[in-house]
């Protein structure tokens, strides 16, 4: 499995770097991994193998956080005439109703055309545990954000975690997975984290240090561990200082670009 990083940006975008999305292709389907303003990567030439043919294409969300769903409004320019199916956590994991907060964000005032008027697009719920989606094992797991967010882990060969504090379960989730993708909001070891402005920090308890998250790829075994959802208040060397700290826990660590691909079978 290739994994394309379509947008490793947490909050806002960058010049370089879009918010949160992720996509593969698996047989003749498209896996995508929130809507971010990344999304739009997928209208890029280098991008085109992703949608090749006619296969459905299958949109995970892991919360309702507004950098991670605002490129839903892309959809009738990014995948015109493609049968979309979403999915998104039921109410049970995360006690929102997944349909009342998809099609409240695809409606007016806040888009163009309502729900019911987008063709071709349709809403599955997952529960925690264990789904299968077209032919694949879509684990699910509620995590610990300021609102409950998801992780997921298809079948073994990488696992998505974003917008979480460290938690040691999602050590005992990734276990035996190729790729672990997970936030790395700070470094503590860093002195220009300080620097953040003061009314932010409060909201760094909801994220992950970039340590813990070493912590944690070490403990699942994993091959490789792919910081994302980085904090957009710092630049590229701070990035680069957070990979050399991760790699003092755990060395196959890499802070990868947008557009970048994660080979997983090379990886197990």
């Amino acid at each position: 499995m290739r994994v394309t990083l379509l947008g490793t940006m947490g909050w806002m975008p960058s010049d370089r770097r879009e918010t949160t999305c992720f996509a593969c292709r698996l047989g003749d389907d498209t896996f995508i991994f929130d809507a971010g303003t990344g999304l739009r990567r997928l209208r890029e030439p280098a991008q085109a193998d992703l949608l090749a043919g006619d296969g459905d294409v299958h949109l995970f969300l892991t919360h309702y956080h507004l950098d991670h769903v605002c490129g839903l409004a892309y959809l009738p320019g990014v995948l015109p005439g493609r049968r979309l199916v979403i999915h998104a956590p039921e109410a049970a994991v995360n006690g929102v109703d997944p349909f009342a907060a998809v099609t409240g964000l695809l409606r007016k005032p806040y888009n163009p055309r309502d729900w019911e008027d987008l063709e071709g697009i349709t809403l599955e719920p997952l529960s925690a545990g264990i789904n299968e989606v077209a032919g694949h094992r879509v684990g699910l797991r509620p995590q610990q954000h300021s609102d409950v967010s998801v992780a997921y882990r298809v079948d073994d060969d990488f696992v998505l975690a974003t917008d979480t504090r460290p938690d040691p379960e999602t050590a005992r989730f990734a276990e035996g997975a190729s790729v672990l993708l997970h936030e790395a909001w700070y470094n503590d070891a860093d002195p220009r984290t300080a620097q953040a402005p003061a009314e932010l920090l409060p909201g760094y308890a909801t994220h992950s240090e970039i340590s813990a998250v070493a912590e944690i790829a070490h403990a699942a075994g994993v091959s490789r561990l792919v910081p994302m959802h980085l904090n957009p208040l710092h630049d590229e060397d701070y990035y680069r200082a957070l990979e050399s700290a991760a790699r003092a826990v755990f060395a196959h660590t890499d802070v990868l670009p947008d557009g970048a691909v994660v080979d997983t079978a090379a990886n197990g």
